[in-house]
């Protein structure tokens, strides 16, 4: 499967507080436990990126004394067809 073309890409940093870096995590795990397109907002953005069944997950940590890096990578080759019956949407025979 492939991503489709018109999923602009998105691209935000930001400073936050320890509580709110952990409710932006939430939001994404949130997606991927559900099975929702990953929702991606901030200053008035806001992207849907649809999410594959199959995802690879990257995680490093880096410190040079002072400063403490961790990166948290979610990467997949495409993404499924939404099941429609997900919302809420009946199939009629």
């Amino acid at each position: 499967m492939t991503l489709p073309s018109n999923t602009p890409e998105f691209t935000h940093e930001e400073h936050l507080s320890r509580q709110q870096a952990a409710e932006r995590l939430v939001d994404i795990a949130y997606a991927l436990t559900a099975g929702t397109p990953l929702e991606l907002r901030t200053n008035g953005e806001h992207v849907n990126v649809p999410v594959a069944d199959e995802l690879l997950l990257e995680r490093t940590s880096t410190t040079d004394g002072e400063r403490v890096d961790v990166h948290i990578r979610l990467s997949w080759s495409g993404a499924r067809t939404p099941d429609p019956r997900a919302n809420g949407a009946r199939r009629h025979s």
